[in-house]
């Protein structure tokens, strides 16, 4: 499990009738394979989501508390109550296919696009709002196709090197940043591990059985991040994920994080793994909390971004990893919901809801 938000969380299910159906076509993104079996995509699931953010019980300080509590983190002391929230969009991803999505309950303040990995954004800004009374609640609701995905992996068609690959995507998802930190001992490390190993695949392989050998699963963590994993050599999914990134990035193999959510038992539960791009084949999926993982996604998964460090856009200046979900212009990684709130107290609610999960046909 991989929990960014501490605020109390509700997950509803409701059961579904599993029916059999033909798979709708959706409007599929030209750079994904088109979901067929010998593209690797099987076993299909038509899924129904519901996500509700609630803000209720709204308290503000008094003027004289307001600036009190402005000063004592840093804020400007006229600050006034301030509230912005930041979701990624639902969008197709590699074994996901969405079919239909239902405007927000509110429209956002602004839609961008993440400039660095291409995750579409929805801002809102409750600044003034938060102010009236009666509780904020944003609704999202979509259905989308999830299916079994393992590419049959031909060696054959993978490069020797990146020479082929394009510098501004080698060059990002290779590179050092924070909690993917490539220091001295971890590229040590790596080098180790892969020994005089040539083949890149084989490399990458090598890497994921160790991480399986040496970590041990523990949640939550202490603290996130790659330095914090390999102290003890555990931590929950997050930190899977920021070990093997990290040890790939250090062999020149480009890879990220995927973030998102798994169905188990009719509920959507926290979850992340890595991708990494093989020349000549693309991205890899490679989850190694699970023993089946490297290159293969099964169909409970729910993506909802991609990387670590998002840029974003109306971040306040003041904000910082200390008390927000946010610093630098950044956030650290998105689920469900990335929060700034000052000047106030109140119930932050987020809410769940897998309203089906069917089996379907292949077309």
């Amino acid at each position: 499990m991989f929990k960014k938000i501490t605020s109390s969380v509700v997950v509803l299910f409701c059961v579904s009738v599993i029916i059999s159906g033909c798979v709708p076509a959706g409007k599929l993104t030209s750079n994904l394979p088109y979901p067929a079996p010998e593209n690797g995509f099987t076993n299909p699931k038509l899924v129904e989501v519901e996500f509700t953010i609630r803000i209720e019980k709204v308290k503000f300080f008094a003027p004289d508390s307001l600036r009190r509590w402005n000063i004592s983190r840093g804020l400007p002391s006229d600050q006034p109550p301030t509230l912005l929230i930041w979701c990624s969009d639902f969008t197709d991803q590699t074994n996901q296919r969405i079919i239909e999505k239902k405007e927000p309950s509110v429209q956002p303040t602004e839609t961008f696009t993440d400039f660095e990995n291409g995750n579409k954004i929805l801002f809102w800004n409750f600044s003034q709002k938060v102010r009236e009374a009666g509780p904020i609640v944003i609704k999202r609701r979509f259905s989308y196709l999830t299916y079994d995905y393992k590419p049959e992996i031909d060696e054959s068609k993978i490069a020797l090197d990146y020479s082929s690959v394009p510098d501004n995507l080698y060059y990002f998802y290779t590179k050092s940043e924070p909690l993917l930190e490539q220091q001295a001992d971890l590229v040590k490390m790596a080098n180790k591990i892969t020994g005089n190993e040539i083949s890149l695949l084989n490399k990458a392989k090598a890497i994921f059985e160790w991480v399986r050998r040496k970590m041990k699963y523990v949640y939550p963590p202490e603290k996130r991040g790659v330095l914090e994993a390999v102290k003890k050599y555990e931590g929950d999914c997050g930190q899977y994920s920021a070990l093997y990134i990290t040890l790939c990035r250090s062999l020149g193999i480009p890879a990220r994080q995927q973030s998102g959510f798994i169905i188990n038992d009719g509920e959507l539960g926290y979850h992340v793994w890595s991708e990494i791009y093989m020349p000549g084949l693309g991205w890899l999926p490679v989850d190694a909390t699970d023993p089946q993982g490297f290159g293969h996604l099964d169909n409970k998964r729910l993506i909802t971004s991609v990387g670590l460090n998002i840029p974003l856009k109306h971040v306040p200046s003041w904000a910082n990893y200390d008390d927000q979900d946010v610093q630098g212009n950044r956030t650290d990684f998105m689920q469900f919901m990335t929060i700034v709130k000052s000047g106030f107290s109140a119930n932050v609610i987020s809410e769940k809801r897998v309203i089906k999960y069917n089996d379907v046909k292949m077309q």
